[in-house]
């Protein structure tokens, strides 16, 4: 027991690669089990649910990785394989394979990091070699949509050792230049051949870019690493095309068909507000009809009630009035001179008292037939020596 936790406890024990001659393979109930061996050495591997990876054959060539295991009740030492690769490729892939989890853990391939592509896009620009059929493929499917999208070719090199970098210069020169989309397309080929488009400074230059990037590499069946760090992967250069050519036709369809269904929408609009203008302008002519008749009425009732004030007023006036002339015609001198009554005037105009008048005063009295001039011959201001 102490062995075994002593082998589970270190971890350089744990996903390792072992490269190996595949020797005595047997497969039971979905287990396989081997001897790993070369000229100096040899361990026994199991592989448990054998299914779910590579299974080898005798003789073969392979790299394992897994982690060391010591089984007490038979005191074996053996390699538990996770993954089993061909020799070779095998190298390669398991290279890639780390340089892929190396990146993901840096969320270069998350989904939150992709940029979404125009709907219509008018400049694309393709890296692409200008001598293959890709270009042609690309161009041809656009045009049998559309005239009005603007394709610029930026030749750079999909094969060999230099191409990688190739395409990250071009990349980098052509993400400033305002481009609504660029598509990074090669054909098909083998996985040598795509190589290029693993590497980890093109995938990194492809995740970095402002402007939008669709990967276009290979047949449907090839992924790459750029494939995974582009906003989006399309299966074949000419899907990368049908991606972004927009159907001019069925656009302007769309626009008619649109224009059609507005114009239709507006005239029934148009029908049911005047429908519900001529409902309430009846209502109203209803109504107005009613408040014009009520209107008239209650002026009827004010005319009435202001007239019979009015004559109230006037017949109240009027008496009034009569009273002050029969008050002003008792106070009319011409009334008291016709009742004897005299007034005379003096030097001093209109004598009023006695005391006005001097012995000799030249007077005129007045009354209502006429006027006489006289002199006064005595005053006697004493009335009761007068009246006796």
């Amino acid at each position: 027991m102490y062995i075994h936790n002593v082998f589970v406890a270190e971890e350089m024990l744990h996903d390792i690669d072992v490269v190996g001659e595949v020797s005595g393979i047997s497969v039971v109930r979905g287990h396989a089990y081997f001897t790993l061996k070369d000229k100096d050495a040899q361990i026994s591997c199991n592989s448990f649910n054998c299914a779910k990876t590579y299974v080898p054959k005798n003789g073969e060539m392979i790299i394992v990785r897994g982690s060391v295991s010591y089984y007490e009740k038979n005191g074996r030492l053996s390699l538990n394989a996770d993954k089993i690769v061909p020799y070779g490729a095998g190298i390669l892939a398991m290279q890639l394979e780390e340089l892929k989890n190396k990146l993901a853990k840096e969320g270069i391939f998350d989904a939150s990091r992709k940029k979404s592509i125009p709907p219509y896009c008018k400049n694309v620009c393709v890296l692409t070699s200008t001598s293959g059929a890709v270009i042609r493929d690309i161009i041809t499917t656009v045009r049998r949509y559309n005239d009005v999208i603007d394709i610029t070719v930026y030749g750079v090199q999909v094969q060999g050792a230099t191409s990688a970098e190739s395409i990250v210069k071009a990349l980098k020169i052509t993400d400033k230049l305002g481009f609504d989309v660029i598509i990074i397309a090669r054909g098909g080929g083998s996985q040598e051949d795509l190589m290029p488009f693993n590497d980890e400074k093109l995938v990194r230059a492809v995740s970095d870019a402002d402007t939008p990037v669709i990967s276009a590499v290979g047949h449907e069946t090839d992924y790459t690493l750029c494939d995974l760090a582009a906003d989006v992967r399309a299966a074949t250069p000419t899907a990368a095309a049908e991606l972004i050519a927009f159907d001019v036709g069925k656009i302007k369809k769309d626009l008619s068909d649109f224009c059609e269904r507005a114009k239709n929408l507006l005239a029934d609009k148009v029908a049911v507000s005047a429908r519900n203008l001529d409902m309430v302008s009846r209502r109203m002519l209803v109504a107005s009809g009613a408040r014009v008749t009520a209107a008239k009425a209650a002026l009827g009732i004010s005319v009435n009630s202001l007239k019979g004030a009015a004559d109230y007023a006037i017949k109240d006036k009027r008496a009034k009035y009569e009273k002050s002339v029969i008050k002003l015609g008792a106070a009319n001198p011409v009334t008291i001179l016709e009742k004897g009554f005299f007034f005379i005037d003096g030097k001093d105009g209109r004598v009023r008292r006695i005391s006005q008048l001097e012995k000799g005063d030249n007077i005129i009295i007045s009354s209502s037939d006429g006027s006489a001039s006289a002199t006064v011959n005595e005053v006697n201001t004493d009335v009761k020596s007068n009246t006796k």
